[in-house]
C-alpha cells in the first residue's frame, strides 16, 4: 500500500510539472507567436539558401544513427522516428584524395534556445567540412517541454560516449574528437566538459580515500555527475560559439527575448527529465525554486559557476593529496588546466541575442584560473552569422577556423601555432578593452594568414571550392537580418 501511494504521489508530482511547463508556454504564447512569425520572415528571406540546404541534406553523404539506449527503440527493434536520441552523421562514405584513413571527427551541437534545437540546423557545418577529410557528426536532444536542462545535458552526454566507442567503425578516429557548439548547443557541451571534469576530479579524491583509508572497507558509492564513462581528457578540444556561459547574469537579456522569468526557471530549474530532482542540488537550493530565489538553481547550470566549482573541488582534492600522503609517495595529479580538452572561444562583436561580454567575462575567469584557452571576436556578426547568414553569403571564415583548429589540436604537428591561426591566447590581450566604445575592433586579430599543412593529409581549407559558393543573393540576406528573432 505503502509502495502505491508513493507511485501515486510520483504520477502526481510528474503530471503537475508537465501541466506547468506547458502552461508557462501558453501564457507567454503573444510573444512566442511574434517571435515565430519573425522566423518565419526570416526563413521566408532566406528561401533560396534553405532549398539548397534541404537538398544537400538529403542528398548528401549522411546516415542517420540512433544513439540512444537500445530497449528504447521497441520490442521489435523498429526505429523511432519521433526519438530525439539519433544523430546525423556526414561523410562516412566520402574519401578526400583517396585516402581512407581514420578521420578526425567533430561533434556538433546544435543551438535553438533550449526549444527548437534540432540536429538538421548544422547541415551547412557539415556541408563545409566533409570535403575537407572531416568526419562530422551532429547528435539531437530533446528540448523544452519535453525535458528541461537536465535531460538535455545526459542526452548531449550519452551522444559523446556513443562516439567515442562507436565512431571508428564508421570511418572516424576516436582519438581525434573535437566538440564544437554554438548558442545553446555551447551551453550545453559547456555544461557536460565542466560536469566530466568535476566527475574526474570526484574520482580521484574517491582513489585517495581508497588508498589512504584501506582495511576500512570499500566506498563503491556512485558521486559522479553525469552517467558517461570517458574522461574529459579523450575530447581534443572544445569550440564554444556565442554561448551564454553564465545564466545569472544573462537571466534579464533571455527575458528580453521572450523567455520569462517562469520559462526560465522550467529550463534550469533543476528538474530531470523524469521529473525528479537533480542529484546536485541540495535541499536549500530546491527549496529555493518553490520561493523563486533561484540563484543557485541557474548557478548549477552555468558553465561560468561550474569551472569556479571545478577549480574550488580541485583545490579540495590537492589539499586532501597533501594532507595524507606520506613522505615516501610520489604521486602526482594532473594540473587542473591539463583536465580539460583545450578551449576556443567565439563571438561575434554585434551579437545582441548573447552580448559579447559573455564571453570575455568567461575568458577572463579562465585566465585567472590559468587555464589556456584561444579566443576570437568576429567583428560585427550576430548571433546566427558563423552557422547562417555568412556561410549563405560565400563567406566561411567560422568554418575554416574550425577546420584549422581540428588540424592544430589532432594533427600533432609542431609546425602549426596558435598566432598562424589568428587567434588570441585567452583574453588579456586581445579582449582587456572590450569594454570601451570602440568595441568593433576590439579583440579582433589579422584573420588572412595562410593554413600550415599538417602531418595527418588534411587538406588545406580552400574557400574557392565549388561548395562554398555563395547560395543567397546578398539583398535576401540583409532583409532577412532585420526579421532575425535572435
Amino acid at each position: 500500500m505503502t509502495s502505491q501511494r508513493h507511485h501515486h504521489t510520483l504520477l502526481t508530482k510528474q503530471n503537475n510539472t508537465r501541466q506547468k511547463r506547458i502552461w508557462d508556454l501558453l501564457r507567454h504564447l503573444p510573444t512566442f507567436m511574434f517571435r515565430f512569425l519573425r522566423l518565419l520572415s526570416f526563413v521566408f528571406f532566406l528561401l533560396p539558401a534553405f532549398v539548397v540546404f534541404l537538398y544537400h541534406y538529403f542528398a548528401c553523404d549522411r546516415i542517420a544513427v540512433y544513439y540512444g539506449l537500445k530497449g528504447a527503440i521497441g520490442e521489435n527493434g523498429e526505429r523511432m522516428w519521433l526519438s530525439r536520441h539519433y544523430l546525423d552523421m556526414y561523410g562516412s562514405r566520402t574519401h578526400v584524395n583517396g585516402n581512407k584513413e581514420k578521420k578526425p571527427v567533430v561533434i556538433f551541437l546544435t543551438g535553438g534556445a533550449w526549444i527548437i534545437g534540432y540536429r538538421m540546423w548544422g547541415c551547412l557545418l557539415a556541408r563545409a567540412l566533409v570535403p575537407f577529410g572531416i568526419l562530422v557528426i551532429i547528435p539531437d536532444y530533446r528540448n523544452f517541454p519535453k525535458v528541461n536542462i537536465k535531460g538535455m545535458v545526459d542526452d548531449v552526454d550519452m551522444s559523446i560516449q556513443w562516439v567515442l566507442d562507436h565512431v571508428e567503425e564508421y570511418g572516424g578516429d576516436g582519438k581525434r574528437v573535437v566538440l564544437v557548439g554554438q548558442s545553446a548547443g555551447a551551453h550545453i557541451g559547456g555544461v557536460v566538459v565542466a560536469k566530466k571534469v568535476l566527475d574526474w576530479i570526484r574520482q580521484q579524491q574517491h582513489q585517495q580515500q581508497q588508498s589512504y583509508q584501506r582495511g576500512q572497507g570499500d566506498n563503491e558509492e556512485d558521486c559522479r555527475h553525469l552517467k558517461s564513462t570517458y574522461s574529459p581528457q579523450q575530447l581534443c578540444g572544445f569550440i564554444t560559439t556565442s554561448s551564454p556561459h553564465n545564466l545569472v547574469t544573462m537571466r534579464s537579456v533571455f527575458h528580453r527575448h521572450g523567455l520569462s522569468a517562469s520559462v526560465q526557471r522550467s529550463i534550469f530549474g533543476g528538474i530531470s527529465g523524469s521529473n525528479d530532482y537533480d542529484d546536485d542540488l541540495n535541499d536549500d537550493t530546491i527549496k529555493s525554486v518553490a520561493t523563486g530565489d533561484d540563484m543557485d538553481v541557474f548557478e548549477a547550470w552555468s558553465p561560468y559557476h561550474l569551472v569556479k566549482k571545478c577549480q574550488s573541488e580541485y583545490i579540495t582534492l590537492i589539499s586532501e593529496g597533501n594532507t595524507n600522503r606520506n613522505n615516501n609517495d610520489n604521486e602526482s595529479i594532473d594540473q587542473l588546466k591539463d583536465i580539460f580538452p583545450k578551449l576556443c572561444v567565439i563571438h561575434g562583436t554585434a551579437d545582441k541575442t548573447v552580448p559579447v561580454e559573455e564571453a570575455i567575462e568567461f575568458l577572463s575567469l579562465l585566465s585567472n584560473l590559468q587555464i589556456p584557452a584561444l579566443s576570437k571576436m568576429y567583428p560585427g556578426w550576430s548571433h546566427t552569422d558563423p552557422i547562417l547568414e555568412k556561410p549563405m553569403l560565400g563567406n566561411h571564415l567560422y568554418h575554416r577556423d574550425i577546420y584549422e583548429l581540428v588540424r592544430l589540436w589532432t594533427g600533432g604537428s609542431d609546425a602549426v601555432s596558435d598566432e598562424g591561426l589568428g587567434f588570441c591566447n585567452g583574453n588579456i590581450e586581445c579582449n582587456s578593452e572590450h569594454k570601451s566604445e570602440n568595441a568593433e575592433i576590439i579583440g579582433i586579430v589579422d584573420d588572412s594568414t595562410n593554413a600550415v599543412e599538417d602531418d595527418l593529409n588534411l587538406r588545406p581549407f580552400d574557400e574557392t571550392h565549388s561548395i562554398l559558393r555563395p547560395i543567397c543573393p546578398t539583398t535576401l540576406v540583409e532583409i532577412a537580418r532585420v526579421c532575425n528573432p535572435f
